[in-house]
């Protein structure tokens, strides 16, 4: 694929991974090619450079973008965000895991008088996927003059559909745990019996041992009943108690609403999760990134238009056996 090393380079930037070279380094560098592409190189800025390879241009940053956010939004919710890409048209079906368990009855020795038995699951489900973008604009002098920085734009567009799509998971957590009754759902301040008790039950139900994550205000909630000198300093070091009575606790970074101070992720639950290979949220991301240019002179003001698209949904298995602790 032609200009596969400059994808690359800003896949590498994604993950973290930059080889020998600082981040610092591989940005510039990713920064410099990317400029010489668009015809912005030593700050110069050719307009026909730009028109014969813009396509190409805007190839390589809608395959960024989506690597971008897709790699971003698994590293921050990798414990229970099962993360899938498809081709449009075509659509995922999740068929929820059977938490039963066969009866065992008595039988005499010498016979095979039993009734057959058989799980029974739940109805799949499915994440409806649905677009979503934004646009962007620029002055035309400022365009004309190169100023615009491409890695700079795709950071903020990558970051601004990451905190979207958290605010989508955990919308679709919160209507999910208005579901949830006793014993998976208990609201008041925190105590570690009731605690104990609604741990119990979502290891009870899965054979796991649970795993506990809310953002940082939230776990500081989680104290246990006996603290050691020892705890007390590594709670001083990480900010909360990485174990309680036995129980993991994770850490779910925060983020702002767009345009806001406001939090997206409320700091008043604790999502009780087994801690297996199941994961109750399902994020699809249907296609690619497109991006699409509005001409500056076909706009009034002369602006430089850019919308950038993606089309995503987010479910949650509703059977799943998890709970939720509501802090007051």
């Amino acid at each position: 694929m032609k200009n596969k090393k400059l994808i690359d380079i800003g896949v590498a930037l994604a993950k973290g991974a930059t080889g020998s070279f600082s981040k610092e380094e591989s940005n510039e560098k990713y920064r410099e090619q990317l400029n010489k592409l668009s015809g912005s190189e030593d700050g110069r800025f050719n307009p026909k450079a730009f028109r014969r390879n813009q396509i190409e241009v805007y190839e390589i940053l809608e395959e960024v973008v989506d690597m971008r956010v897709e790699e971003g939004i698994k590293n921050r919710f990798d414990q229970y965000v099962d993360v899938r890409s498809v081709k449009f048209g075509d659509q995922l079906s999740f068929l929820p895991e059977s938490d039963e368990l066969f009866e065992v009855s008595e039988i005499a020795g010498g016979t095979n008088n039993l009734n057959r038995q058989k799980l029974t699951y739940g109805k799949p489900f499915q994440a409806t996927t649905g677009w979503e973008g934004v646009k962007i604009y620029e002055e035309l002098e400022r365009f004309l003059s190169g100023y615009i920085d491409w890695v700079e734009l795709i950071d903020r567009v990558e970051r601004s559909f990451q905190n979207k799509i958290t605010e989508k998971i955990f919308a679709a957590i919160k209507n999910a745990y208005n579901s949830l009754s006793a014993p998976y759902k208990y609201g008041g301040t925190w105590d570690t019996e009731q605690f104990n008790d609604i741990v119990s039950h979502v290891e009870a139900a899965t054979g796991m041992k649970p795993l506990v994550v809310g953002t940082r205000k939230a776990i500081r909630k989680a104290v246990p009943d006996f603290v050691s000198d020892s705890m007390k300093d590594q709670r001083n070091e990480d900010g909360y108690f990485k174990t309680v009575d036995g129980i993991s606790f994770g850490v779910i970074p925060q983020a702002h609403k767009i345009g806001t101070d406001e939090f997206a992720i409320d700091d008043n639950f604790l999502l009780i999760l087994p801690n297996g290979n199941e994961k109750i949220v399902k994020l699809i991301f249907e296609g690619d990134a497109l991006i699409k240019e509005t001409n500056g002179q076909t706009n009034a003001d002369d602006s430089q238009e850019y919308t950038v698209r993606k089309k995503y949904g987010v479910a949650v298995a509703t059977s799943a056996k998890y709970a939720v602790y509501l802090l007051t």
